[in-house]
């Protein structure tokens, strides 16, 4: 436990344990993308949690591409809310690091309620192919949202590059588009360069602010990122691996290690009953990246492992939980800190009570996938095992279905 429980310096801040909160979209906001009292009351609770790091969902950049209806956005109009976020989280706790996850969904957008764009055409669907101009006037966009996160106190930001979004399109084979942002290797990874050389102009120097990004390293789609090649499935990290030396090269503070698209692969993602062992996969991904470079990694799948009641092939009970494997990771040098998803939704005081001792009083994650049923249907998210409000959402959705 002495290892979990320990500090970590990430770039020019600590964080006070090696838990992070990753970003779990709830769908909440306002229809202008403005946190509600729901959102308030949802991140109050997280930083009565106490993680080391508390990522603040993936914020939008824009209203015109978006995919939850009710997604929080991070624009000027949003910055008076997301300032009192901040204030709030930090009267509740003033240790953790709060970050923003900043994202365009591109692929991902929500045709009925916004704008589908694409990097790439896409078989059968109808969709805006994104202009090199357009790219690059994201790339400014992206650069606006980090300066807002660093003027309302966040301490930095997470740079969305997971799970099928825009920039995840950018970097995959399969993009083969003949300007600057397709084609080649350093073609495909131009995006996050050059956008992150914007968000460092224009951030400034006044003051810490902790930029990293989150990556997907293999997807499990044909041309997808981790592939060889445009038309490949087979599993190659050869990209991945010179992605995060890219990324360290450009100055990030930290990685954020993921993989899969919830839409598609979500099993990758988050591994289930079906497919425990894809918490392993996470380990070995999560290592490899933390062999090329210097900076802290985090790791993900976590959440699945539990207190060892999973479906796990492992013969003793004690091997097979969050503890030991936390433990047993950061001791061999796995991974820097333990990311948790669908776990901070079915408790959000998760990390405390783990810090605490208190195991045996966590509501653990069950894997049921209730949560993203609601994401899913646009309804706001959360987890109906443990908590009434979202057990009602759930109950509507499967009473509507025909």
């Amino acid at each position: 436990m002495n290892i979990l429980a320990s500090p970590l310096k990430i770039g020019a801040k600590t964080a006070p344990n090696r838990i992070v909160n990753q970003p779990m979209e709830c769908n909440d906001a306002d229809e202008a993308g403005n946190p509600t009292e729901l959102t308030f009351d949802r991140y109050r609770r997280l930083a009565q949690g106490g993680a080391g790091v508390i990522i603040v969902e993936a914020l939008t950049i824009t209203q015109e591409s978006r995919a939850r209806k009710n997604q929080l956005g991070i624009y000027e109009k949003t910055a008076p809310t997301l300032e009192r976020l901040v204030k709030e989280m930090r009267g509740v706790n003033s240790k953790s690091l709060i970050l923003f996850q900043i994202t365009h969904s591109g692929q991902q957008s929500g045709a009925g309620f916004s704008r589908l764009v694409s990097v790439y055409p896409i078989s059968g669907q109808q969709t805006h192919i994104l202009s090199e101009e357009e790219i690059d006037k994201i790339g400014d966009e992206f650069a606006r949202a980090a300066l807002i996160a660093k003027q309302v106190g966040s301490d930095g930001i997470d740079f969305k590059h997971c799970h099928g979004y825009l920039c995840a399109e950018l970097l995959r084979p399969v993009n083969t588009r003949k300007d600057r942002f397709g084609g080649s290797f350093e073609n495909r990874t131009r995006f996050f360069s050059e956008t992150m050389e914007k968000i460092k102009r224009t951030v400034g120097s006044g003051g810490p602010f902790l930029l990293g990004a989150r990556f997907s390293v293999y997807e499990g789609i044909p041309g997808g990122f981790g592939t060889p090649g445009p038309g490949e499935v087979i599993e190659d990290l050869s990209e991945p691996l010179a992605l995060v030396r890219i990324m360290e090269k450009a100055g990030v503070d930290y990685i954020n290690v993921s993989a899969g698209i919830p839409a598609i692969t979500p099993e990758i993602v988050r591994p289930t009953k079906s497919y425990p062992e894809g918490v392993y996969r996470h380990f070995g991904w999560a290592q490899a990246m933390k062999k090329q470079v210097r900076v802290p990694i985090i790791g993900s799948g976590y959440t699945y492992l539990r207190d060892g009641k999973n479906d796990l092939k492992e013969p003793d009970p004690a091997k097979k939980s969050f503890l030991y494997w936390t433990e047993k990771n950061l001791k061999e040098g796995i991974c820097d800190m333990m990311g948790i998803g669908r776990q901070s939704l079915a408790d959000p005081l998760f990390a405390r009570k783990m810090l605490e001792g208190k195991s045996a009083e966590v509501n653990y994650c069950i894997a049921c996938g209730s949560c993203s049923v609601l994401l899913k249907n646009q309804a706001q998210g959360g987890c109906p095992i443990y908590f009434e409000y979202y057990k009602k959402r759930l109950k509507e959705i499967q009473k509507n279905k025909p």
